[in-house]
């Protein structure tokens, strides 16, 4: 019998029963499947929540839908949108769900997975997707999603190798193992590509181990983090209360307090709820790692698989493809109103999730950092449809990082509760860097924000977090044409020379552009010879997702000459003997003219300093420089109009998987823009200041809040380095002299 997780013991038990499709399609796999696989039910992915998901080790995973729908009830439209006929409106279609459940395994779930997409798309090919449909014969499901389309090819094309769709008669032993065996997941069979790496870390994700109070490297916490914690005695009884904000100084512990909140929350929802959820939101992306960090110093026992932990933005897309709500934007919308038209019709829209408010399963507690960035909409509606009434809402935030700009009353935050708890003990920074956002706040906010007083600064009893009292403070001023070479020979000087024992993992670089900090990486990296860990694409990632553009698309693509050019000359130096080449050879062809690609990118920005490199990757593949040269000569149209592509196009979802799985401990420099890091610190920052953009938006009339942000993620030692800002030159110059 499979091994079902959680087992069919705890499933009975839950508060939300599986339906009868549900049911049956467990007790189906029960009896088909044998131990070698592992049945997931109803597992909670961040957000996502597929009904069930089979993995077997060495094979790979299917994820199945099911839907207890009567389709007589369905009819699909000429653009194949489901309609739900007895009133006509759109739903999301079942098969663009578990596609998409699909998808997000590999862009935000799953640790590497992405990037192996990348480099080799056959790794898209080790999960599977299957909706069952409880209440509709084989036959009707063909007639309504297969029959009506058999001449069109790319659409039955996209069936055979996407899906599986199944009804309530064709789930049976035999067409499931055909299903299995069609998909790599037959016992008899083995994916080369479905390693034990990507096997661990599935498991990791679908199977998380419980926090054991012995893990803890637990904090010690002041008598106010303690309240907010635990609660307050007043009559020799504790008083929790439930909902509440929560607003502190700079590093005064406030996503340590409300991660030992959230497990808090969880104990307390144990007593009418035997698997409580508890929903942890942020606005960055990148905190879900920072926040883990910190609930693993949480002395306490509790499953790490009860928390969720996501930013709005993702939940509320997690949430429209959970209840099958389709997100749908015009084809004649202008790109620059796309997301003022989600924010109206989806993210801020509290009358869409009215409708569907009976169908929302809502979580135990809810917590949420960083509350200055959130519109007073967001909150209604994470408040109102997603939070039991009977369980925590806590929120946390910073006004002085509000570099949205979000409305402010009183110079706070607008929230939809009532009071504030402060504190106002600053752990986290030398007291250099303390003394320099005070001068900051009172210098350049003004009366804007009251000041942080940092009135519990006299004494320094509670949190275990000491930090010596040698910090220092930098400023520079340069008028550079190429910032990148510069800030090079700056960091990595101070690493060579063992400046204040600085090591590569102490450094961290953030800045507000991403090209500039996108080439310092590549440029870093392959004028060191060591890597860095960036919460941004890379160039060579830029390259590989066109190149394999180009290997899928061969026979009609634009950019096929040069390709075949390069991709021969690399081929005969490579596999010299070899007359017929296998996918993963091409695999490789496409990663080396990445690499070469992006060097010759580097050496013709930065000239002699990138030469030796690009000679070694020259004659690696098969090249003398000359060579190299003259074949960029030959196809200089072609390959300007592809680099324009490749720099033009969008890699949001390879940077928030980057961000996603960010960690900070290394071993190397970590480069990120300084949205992205808000909320994590570092022994020693580098901020980068560049000119401002020069149309007012709202990223300028925020900065003060941007640049605040920046120097306050420091722990130690920072190093502002201002590339021609004289605005903030003048603002900045004189409160560092007055520091020094």
């Amino acid at each position: 019998m499979a091994i079902f997780i959680p087992s069919i013991e705890q499933i009975n038990r839950f508060k939300v029963q599986p339906t009868d499709g549900e049911r049956a399609l467990l007790t189906f796999l029960g009896n088909t499947l044998d131990d070698s696989y592992e049945v997931y039910f109803n597992p909670y992915l961040n957000g996502d929540r597929p009904d069930v998901i089979i993995m077997r080790e060495g094979n790979g995973v299917m994820i199945i839908e099911v839907k207890d729908w009567n389709l007589t009830n369905f009819s699909l439209d000429e653009k194949r949108k489901w309609v739900y006929t007895p009133n006509n409106s759109v739903v999301k279609s079942p098969i663009d769900q578990v596609l998409k459940y699909k998808s997000n395994l590999f862009d935000l779930h799953v640790d590497n997975l992405l990037e192996k997409k990348i480099n080799d798309f056959r790794h898209f090919n080790i999960v599977a997707c299957a909706i069952y449909f409880h209440c509709a014969s084989q036959q009707t499901v063909d007639n309504l999603l297969i029959t009506p389309y058999r001449d069109d090819k790319k659409y039955q094309t996209f069936l055979k190798y996407n899906i599986d769709l199944i009804g309530v008669d064709g789930l049976n032993a035999q067409h499931f193992n055909d299903i299995l065996s069609n998909r790599y997941l037959s016992p008899r069979q083995h994916s080369f590509l479905f390693t034990n790496e990507i096997y661990a870390n599935f498991k990791r994700l679908l199977a998380p181990s419980v926090h054991l109070k012995s893990q803890g490297n637990p904090y010690s916490y002041s008598p106010k983090q303690r309240e907010i914690i635990y609660g307050k005695w007043e009559n020799g009884e504790l008083k929790v209360q439930l909902e509440q904000r929560v607003k502190g100084v700079f590093g005064s512990g406030k996503t340590t307090v409300l991660a030992a909140r959230a497990v808090q929350a969880y104990k307390r929802v144990l007593s009418r709820n035997p698997n409580p959820r508890i929903l942890i939101l942020t606005y960055n992306i990148t905190l879900k790692n920072f926040i883990h960090d910190k609930m693993n110093r949480v002395d306490e026992e509790f499953p790490l698989q009860n928390f969720t932990i996501i930013n709005y933005h993702s939940f509320i897309n997690a949430e429209l493809n959970n209840l099958n709500i389709e997100l749908y934007v015009p084809e004649d919308i202008p790109s620059f109103e796309i997301g003022e038209y989600l924010e109206r019709n989806y993210y801020s829209n509290i009358e869409l999730f009215e409708g569907h408010k009976d169908e929302i399963v809502k979580y135990d507690a809810v917590l949420i950092d960083e509350i200055q960035d959130y519109h007073r909409s967001w909150m209604d509606i994470i408040k109102r449809f997603f939070r039991d009434p009977e369980g925590d809402y806590v929120l946390f935030g910073d006004v002085k990082q509000n570099k949205y700009g979000q409305p402010i009353a009183q110079k706070d935050v607008v929230t939809n509760v009532k009071g504030v708890n402060e504190l106002k003990y600053c752990y986290r920074s030398e007291l250099k860097v303390r003394d320099l956002a005070r001068a900051f706040q009172r210098d350049v906010f003004g009366d804007k924000y009251d000041m942080d007083q940092f009135e519990e600064n006299e004494r320094k009893d509670e949190l275990d977090l000491t930090i010596d009292k040698d910090g220092f403070v930098n400023y520079m001023f340069l008028q550079e044409t190429n910032p990148v070479v510069t800030l090079y020979n700056i960091i990595r000087g101070n690493i060579l020379n063992k400046a204040a024992n600085i090591s590569p993992n102490d450094i961290t670089i953030l800045g507000y552009t991403t090209k500039l900090l996108r080439t310092f990486d590549a440029f870093y990296r392959y004028s060191s010879r060591e890597k860095t860990n960036s919460m941004l694409e890379t160039i060579e990632s830029m390259y590989m997702t066109h190149l394999n553009y180009i290997g899928k698309n061969a026979s009609d693509n634009k950019n096929v000459e040069w390709f075949n050019a390069i991709a021969e000359q690399i081929k005969n130096a490579i596999f010299p003997n070899r007359k017929n080449l296998f996918d993963n050879d091409w695999v490789k062809i496409r990663q080396r003219i990445a690499v070469l690609f992006t060097v010759y990118d580097l050496y013709k920005s930065f000239n002699v300093k990138l030469r030796e490199r690009l000679v070694e990757k020259c004659r690696d593949n098969g090249f003398s420089l000359d060579d190299y040269f003259n074949f960029e000569k030959n196809y200089e149209e072609q390959l300007v109009d592809f680099r324009k592509e490749v720099f033009e196009d969008d890699y949001k979802t390879i940077r928030d998987n980057k961000k996603l799985h960010f960690w900070m401990n290394s071993g190397t420099i970590k480069i990120s823009t300084i949205n992205s890091f808000k909320g994590w610190e570092s022994e020693v920052v580098f901020l980068i200041l560049e000119p401002k953009y020069d149309t007012t938006t709202s990223f300028n009339l925020s900065f003060d809040e941007l640049l605040y942000t920046g120097f306050t993620r420091t722990q130690k030692n920072l190093v502002i380095i201002n590339f021609g800002n004289e605005e903030y030159d003048a603002k900045i110059r004189p409160l560092i002299e007055k520091l020094k």
